[in-house]
C-alpha cells in the first residue's frame, strides 16, 4: 500500500513562523494559516519529526459535518483509520500509551463516544494523560469539522537530548529562530556568553556546526547538563563547555556571532541588577568580538535593554524580533559590531 499524502496542521510560536514556513516548505507545499498554525502537504511523515522550528505537527481530517456526532460515521472512522495506519507504518518503533482527546465540550457523550471509537481504532485505550493527542475543532471552512492527530507521542519542540530538566532553559525552537536571524554558519566562530544548559549550541548542530563554538556559565550544574545534552544529541561539532564568569574568564577573542540569554529574574537572577548584568554582558562581548561582528540578546528585560542601548554601546542596533510564549514576550536584539 502507497503511504498517504497527510495534510498537516504544524503549530509553531509566534515568531517562529516565517523559518518555520522556510523549512516546512522544504517537505512539500506549505501555507501559513495564523502567525501560529501552518500547514503542510507531506507523505514523509519521518521528515517532519526532523523539523526544529515547529511545536508540534498533527495530520489533519477535514469533513463536511454539522456536528462533531458526524465524525462518528462510517466513512469518516475508516479514513481515520487509515491516517493511524499509515502513521504506525511509517515510524513502526513509535509507541503511544494513550488516547487524549482535546476539544471544547470533550466531556459530552459525542465527544466520548468518539474518544472511544478512537481508542477502539488504534488499540490504544483512552487516558487523561495519554500521548497520541487527538484534537477536535470547527474546520476553516464553513460547515466542516476537524480531526487533528499529533503524530509524535511529545510536541517537536520537546527535543529527545533535553535530559536534564534545567529550570529556565530556552525553549529550543525559539532557539533555532535566533540562530536563523543571527545568519551564524560553518565558517562561524560562536559564543555564548551564558550558556544554560546548551540549547544554543546545541541547536546550531543541527543546522551547521561552527568553526568554533564555546559555552560559558558560571553555574556547575548547568554546564553538566551541557555536557549530557550534548552527549545525547550525537551530533558532529566540537563544543567547548567553560565553567566561569563569562565577565571575568580568560577567553580567546575573536568571535564572529555572539548570543545570550541572561537571566531575567524569574528563575535565575533579579530585575534590580539585571540593566547593569546587560550593560556588562555588551562590553564584555565588545571585548571578545571580531569585526563586523553580530550578538543576539534575547532578553525579557525590554525597558531595560533599551535603556542601556540609549546610555551608548560598542554596539549597534541593526532590529527587534518578537516572541510569544505561554504569557511571555522575550525579544531579540540583534545587534553589530562595524
Amino acid at each position: 500500500m502507497s503511504q498517504i499524502t497527510h495534510e498537516l496542521v504544524l503549530e509553531v510560536l509566534e515568531g517562529c513562523g516565517a523559518g518555520a514556513l522556510r523549512e516546512a516548505a522544504e517537505l512539500g507545499p506549505a501555507g501559513e494559516v495564523t502567525p501560529t498554525e501552518l500547514t503542510l502537504s507531506t507523505d514523509d511523515l519521518d521528515a517532519v519529526r526532523g523539523l526544529r522550528r515547529t511545536v508540534a505537527a498533527s495530520t489533519a481530517l477535514t469533513v463536511p459535518a454539522r456536528r462533531p456526532r458526524e465524525l462518528l460515521e462510517t466513512s469518516v472512522q475508516r479514513r481515520l483509520g487509515e491516517l493511524l495506519e499509515d502513521m504506525g507504518r511509517q515510524r513502526p518503533r513509535q509507541r503511544f500509551h494513550g488516547l487524549r482527546l482535546e476539544a471544547a465540550g470533550s466531556g459530552t457523550p459525542e465527544m466520548r463516544r468518539l474518544a472511544e471509537a478512537l481508542a477502539q481504532r488504534t488499540g490504544i485505550a483512552v487516558a487523561e494523560d495519554g500521548d497520541l493527542v487527538a484534537r477536535v475543532r470547527r474546520g476553516t471552512a464553513s460547515g466542516t469539522w476537524q480531526v487533528l492527530l499529533r503524530t509524535t507521542p511529545r510536541p517537536l519542540s520537546t527535543r529527545a537530548w533535553r535530559t536534564v530538566n534545567y529550570p529556565g532553559a530556552v525553549n529550543a525552537t525559539v532557539a533555532a529562530t535566533v540562530l536563523d536571524l543571527l545568519e551564524v554558519g560553518e565558517e562561524d566562530s560562536l559564543l555564548d556568553l551564558t550558556c544554560g544548559s546548551g540549547t544554543f549550541l546545541i541547536e546550531q548542530l543541527y543546522a551547521a556546526p561552527p568553526a568554533r563554538a564555546v559555552g560559558v556559565d558560571v553555574d556547575p550544574e548547568a554546564i553538566d547538563a551541557a555536557r549530557l545534552h550534548q552527549r545525547a544529541a550525537r551530533r558532529r561539532g566540537r563544543i567547548d563547555w567553560i565553567l566561569g564568569d563569562v565577565l571575568t574568564t580568560s577567553l580567546e577573542p575573536g568571535f564572529t556571532r555572539m548570543v545570550t540569554n541572561p537571566p531575567w529574574g524569574t528563575l535565575h537572577g533579579d530585575h534590580d541588577s539585571n540593566e547593569q548584568l546587560l550593560a556588562d554582558l555588551l562590553a564584555r562581548a565588545a571585548q571578545l568580538a571580531a569585526p563586523r561582528a553580530r550578538l543576539g540578546v534575547l532578553t525579557h528585560e525590554i525597558s531595560r535593554m533599551h535603556r542601556v542601548l540609549e546610555r551608548g554601546t560598542a554596539w549597534r542596533p541593526v532590529g527587534e524580533h518578537r516572541f510569544f510564549q505561554k504569557g511571555h514576550h522575550p525579544r531579540l536584539f540583534l545587534l553589530a559590531r562595524d
